[in-house]
């Protein structure tokens, strides 16, 4: 991958990031017509928009799994961290999690 794909890639997986991020506000609010539903939709065409340049430079198998990869494991951390995720956690499900990020970290080795 050339430089400028890695741009596309980063980007691709920061408006992805952003849209689940967003979406689990819109969610966790008692009524679901408040201003991030409409965040959500303007965002929700975006990532894919992002994806599909990605798709187009490199083709679907490699930005899946770059995207997707980098996205599980970036949505692991934003869940943990920022929306407190830890505390509800069973041991099982982190070995779950640990294992699915040496699994995505195995899948992009070259």
């Amino acid at each position: 991958m050339t430089k400028y794909t890695w741009v596309y890639v980063v980007l691709a997986v920061v408006v992805a990031l952003i849209a689940n991020s967003v979406s689990t506000v819109w969610a966790s609010k008692e009524s679901r017509f408040n201003i991030w539903l409409i965040v959500l939709l303007i965002i929700s065409p975006l990532v894919f928009i992002t994806f599909g340049l990605v798709t187009a430079k490199i083709g679907l198998a490699i930005t899946s799994a770059t995207i997707d990869s980098i996205l599980t494991i970036s949505s692991i951390l934003v869940g943990l961290f920022l929306f407190g995720g830890m505390s509800n956690i069973l041991p099982v499900q982190w070995v779950g999690m640990t294992l699915a990020v040496v699994g995505i970290i195995l899948i992009n080795l070259k």
